[in-house]
């Protein structure tokens, strides 16, 4: 997401002004970097949720995994592999950190939790599947209010309509390879289920979705008509 930062991300943020900002998925941290500048800025604070184990300079607090998590769990050479987030050292470097709470769990724990009472804004690009992606906006809607949007990556190029497992241990069987796979399937499905159709069309949707580019995997944004 971090390549469509400047030509359509910061705009958004601009617009918006959102104080709270939850992302989910950080990889190697160039668009955290991003987002935290941008709240440096803005006196806002991003959350940031990342269930795998981190190295590098960074404090070692955050560079264990969640408790059982193992990134690309079964693929080959990835046994012993650590992701060593760049973005996230400079942001240390640049005194960023105050700016940031780390979280290193899955995104569908932290919004099952008791305290999760919604952000501002969104950003997604977590666990590219359908089971995963239609329950993150299931628990955000029932925190969504009106100003609120909800970016996500992937919602064109091959995980659009197809499923990817970082550790497919925390995806239950009967979910997995089905018919229904995708980032944008389940966006699509997501909405479905809150509209009333008529005629193939969505009537009394809620919220409005519009796919920003296509490119660099496309980036799509979700908020309340």
């Amino acid at each position: 997401m971090h390549r469509l930062f400047e030509s359509h991300i910061r705009k958004i943020l601009d617009e918006q002004k959102p104080k709270t900002i939850l992302e989910i998925g950080v990889l190697r941290g160039k668009g955290t970097l991003q987002l935290l500048q941008w709240c440096a800025e803005n006196d806002a604070h991003l959350t940031s949720l990342d269930p795998v184990a981190w190295g590098g300079d960074l404090p070692e607090h955050i560079r264990q995994p969640m408790e059982g998590y193992k990134y690309k769990r079964g693929q080959e050479n990835f046994d012993d592999y650590v992701v060593v987030p760049e973005g996230i050292e400079e942001a240390f470097r640049l005194g960023l950190e105050k700016n940031w709470t780390c979280v290193k769990t899955r995104s569908l724990d932290y919004l099952g939790l008791p305290e999760f009472q919604g952000f501002d804004a969104y950003f997604i690009d977590g666990d590219h599947n359908h089971y995963t992606v239609t329950r993150e906006l299931n628990s955000i809607h029932s925190r969504f209010k009106p100003g609120n949007v909800v970016l996500f990556n992937d919602v064109a190029g091959i995980y659009s309509k197809k499923d990817l497992y970082y550790d497919p241990e925390f995806i239950p069987d009967e979910f997995k390879g089905g018919r229904k796979q995708g980032v944008l399937i389940a966006i699509n499905d997501f909405l479905d289920s809150l509209s009333e159709k008529k005629l193939w069309r969505r009537t009394n949707c809620p919220y409005q979705f519009d796919i920003l580019t296509k490119e660099n995997n496309g980036l799509g944004v979700l908020k309340l008509v």
